[in-house]
């Protein structure tokens, strides 16, 4: 089920991001962070990367180290962030972190990649876009993320999701062929998203999606304009 709900969300961004160039869409519910600094705890779960190897047929191949690597640099970046927007960062040294040791924390990533894809699914113009969601924004993780309020002791929670996928000498030189056929053939895309949930009610207040045909993650200055645009208009 998950697997079918990702896979449609990757073909509708991808033709959104093929037709468009480069697309960053904000949806929110009006959402401001208090102005109390005490009351601006945000925790930011481990980043939800996957980088890969785009092959010549299409097939894409996950490769470790460059998304080990992402990680940390989203990481490293969303924490030196925060802390110039004058947020307390709950665990801002523990953001590269994986989640497998907390069961309930891992099963929130999960939980959070799917209600994303719905988002993109039903809360965007198309043909699956839900009537109920033309003029309003009403998504939720529900109340288990009060255990990320109990556990860190934060207001809020940002999950990002990422995958980036980026072509291979072979994809490209068959991208080179069909193209002087009059062909056109994807190369590799940039799809992602970023969600503030509210850990006391579990109501995503603000949603972002970033979806390109450009974009690199395996370095850290490169990072730093990705993150750029999955945080637009990050609410103050």
């Amino acid at each position: 089920m998950l697997a079918s709900r990702i896979g449609l969300m990757k073909v509708l961004v991808v033709v959104t991001a093929i037709l468009a160039g480069c697309v960053t869409t904000t949806q929110q519910t009006g959402h401001t962070l208090p102005k109390d600094e005490g009351a601006r705890r945000i925790i930011v779960l481990p980043p939800d990367v996957e980088l890969s190897i785009l092959h010549a047929g299409g097939v894409e191949e996950p490769n470790a180290e460059w998304t080990r690597n992402a990680r940390k640099h989203i990481a490293d970046d969303l924490a030196e962030r925060f802390r110039r927007m004058n947020v307390a960062l709950v665990n801002g040294d523990r953001i590269a972190l994986e989640s497998a040791g907390d069961s309930s924390e891992l099963q929130l990533l999960k939980l959070h990649e799917v209600v994303g894809a719905s988002i993109l699914n039903h809360q965007y113009q198309g043909p699956r876009q839900l009537p109920t969601k033309v003029n309003s924004f009403d998504w939720s993780l529900g109340p288990e993320t009060r255990h990320l309020a109990t556990k860190h002791g934060g207001d809020y929670a940002l999950f990002v999701f990422v995958r980036d996928s980026y072509s291979s000498d072979a994809r490209i030189a068959t991208m080179i062929i069909a193209a002087a056929f009059g062909v056109g053939i994807q190369g590799g895309t940039q799809i992602g998203y970023a969600s503030l949930v509210d850990l006391r009610s579990g109501d995503v207040v603000w949603f972002n999606l970033l979806a390109r045909a450009t974009g690199d993650l395996r370095t850290a200055e490169a990072v730093q304009e990705t993150v750029n645009l999955l945080l637009a208009n990050f609410p103050q």
